[in-house]
């Protein structure tokens, strides 16, 4: 098991956005997080990145996660180059950032302010691929990615389920079907 959440609940002010959640997420599993907005599925993905701690609950992460955001957050005036050397040189890691840019069609040497929304999340994905953590927790990785990006992230979703496991929170039902295990829905009561 790579994540176990037991009796999580969240709240904000007087809002609870989730209660009582039980759920675990095993090596090779993709779990998709369906739900209309405002039903907690960014708020679940915090809480498994260690980013939000729970009202009441634990949390037990047995894998290192990382989080892809929605958008995805870069300084604008580095390049897409600077920013791979900066994260492998942050995570203590190695790795072909080079052939990274090549595989997901992005220049070296652009500052990210010249990026389309696309190009940054194709950035955010080389990104999680060279530091392959072993749980990816992914929020509406589709956003933003023309029918190209779209079939690179089926690509990594299928790398990062043989080293690890997946949680994606999306509202394409198709994509949840097409790459999902099984789908946990937020917001029903």
């Amino acid at each position: 098991m790579l994540l176990r959440l037991l009796g999580v609940s969240k709240r904000f002010g007087r809002d609870w956005v989730l209660k009582d959640l039980d759920f675990s997420l095993e090596r090779g599993e993709v779990v998709a997080l369906l739900g209309p907005n405002g039903s907690g599925k960014t708020t679940l993905l915090r809480l498994m990145a260690g980013l939000l701690k729970p009202t009441r609950g634990r949390v037990e992460r047995l894998g290192r996660a990382l989080l892809l955001s929605n958008p995805p957050a870069f300084h604008r005036h580095l390049t897409a180059r600077e920013h791979l050397l900066y994260d492998l040189a942050f995570h203590g890691r190695e790795g072909d950032f080079a052939g990274a840019l090549r595989r997901f069609g992005l220049p070296e040497g652009l500052p990210l302010q010249a990026f389309s929304s696309g190009m940054k999340k194709r950035l955010a994905l080389a990104r999680l691929l060279l530091l392959a953590p072993e749980v990816w927790l992914l929020d509406e990785p589709e956003t933003a990615l023309d029918a190209e990006g779209r079939g690179l992230l089926l690509e990594v979703l299928k790398e990062a389920r043989g080293k690890g496991g997946v949680v994606l929170a999306t509202h394409d039902r198709a994509l949840a079907e097409r790459v999902a295990d099984r789908a946990l829905t937020l917001g029903e009561a």
